[in-house]
């Protein structure tokens, strides 16, 4: 989908934004790169408006409607986790790239929440003109609530102990074999609509969130929710069934392993591994219990 592909090439973007800002002086605003960030959400919307016309499906493509409820269901909501981190993903990145132009801190968070939110608004705009979709107004609540997290801990401390996660491994073939049932040949790639192998996370850092923690430094605590692969299609194309797996595992707080390493890739590194889980061990609680000695 093309506009995924943009918000990944403005995740690209801006990543580099995330180690320069590091190194910029913030002493004066640069209006230039205020500029440069701020008309990324332009370039977004614009390239969202793009794939409304040109989709593979414009020409059944209907008016402005709204979700009827399917996104309720075809998921399970893990799809809403997914609205969550991107919203707050976007907003960091934003944020990242108005500390680069040289705003102070909280400024930079709050600006890069509502664009944050804009790039959750073009997500929704384009479903809303998708014959299968519709605009949900639970994913751009979700979207926009992740887009807003950065704001809620920057003004409530205890909560920067937690930070959210994304994991993919390839464990099942059911989305592609639906989708074929479907009539449609999803790239070998599309590991984002591929729910059923995505786990999202939400770690908790108990030596930030608890005084004296014996929980050594290195070791996060992780929450775990995911979607198993017992999907099937209605006779009207529309995926049900499936249960909802829930985990608990051990994380690694990489800022403080990585500490002492403060070279532009380590600052890099820094920032993917900030939103992406790496395997460790981890128990799977339901809807079955089962113990992973390295869960991927």
């Amino acid at each position: 989908m093309l506009y995924k592909k943009l918000f990944v090439l403005v995740f690209i973007l801006f990543f580099s934004f995330e180690s320069r800002s590091q190194f910029s002086d913030t002493s004066l605003v640069n209006r230039e790169r205020v500029l440069l960030v701020s008309s990324s959400l332009a370039l977004y919307f614009g390239g969202s408006f793009y794939y409304v016309q040109n989709s593979w499906w414009n020409e059944e493509s209907n008016n402005f409607h709204f979700d009827p409820g399917n996104d309720m269901v075809y998921a399970l909501n893990v799809d809403k986790a997914g609205h969550f981190l991107g919203g707050l993903y976007s907003s960091n990145i934003f944020s990242s790239g108005y500390q680069w132009a040289g705003l102070e801190q909280k400024k930079s968070v709050l600006y890069g929440a509502f664009f944050g939110t804009g790039i959750q608004l073009a997500i929704e705009l384009k479903d809303a003109y998708a014959p299968y979709w519709g605009f949900s107004k639970w994913d751009f609540a979700i979207g926009t609530a992740g887009a807003f997290w950065p704001v809620f801990q920057e003004y409530n401390e205890p909560f920067k102990a937690l930070n959210f996660k994304f994991s993919y491994f390839k464990r099942s073939n059911i989305y592609w074999d639906l989708e074929e049932q479907r009539g449609r040949s999803p790239s070998a790639y599309a590991w984002y609509d591929d729910y059923p192998n995505q786990t999202y996370w939400m770690t908790v850092n108990a030596d930030k969130l608890f005084m004296h923690s014996k929980i050594p430094q290195w070791i996060n605590i992780a929450f775990g929710f995911g979607l198993d692969d017992t999907q099937y299609l209605n006779s009207g194309g529309t995926k049900l069934g499936g249960q909802q797996e829930f985990y608990l595992a051990l994380d690694y707080n990489t800022d403080y392993i990585l500490r002492k390493w403060n070279t532009p890739i380590a600052k890099k590194l820094k920032f993917i591994l900030k939103y992406y889980k790496l395997p460790a061990p981890t128990i799977k609680l339901s809807p079955n219990y089962k113990f992973y000695p390295f869960f991927m």
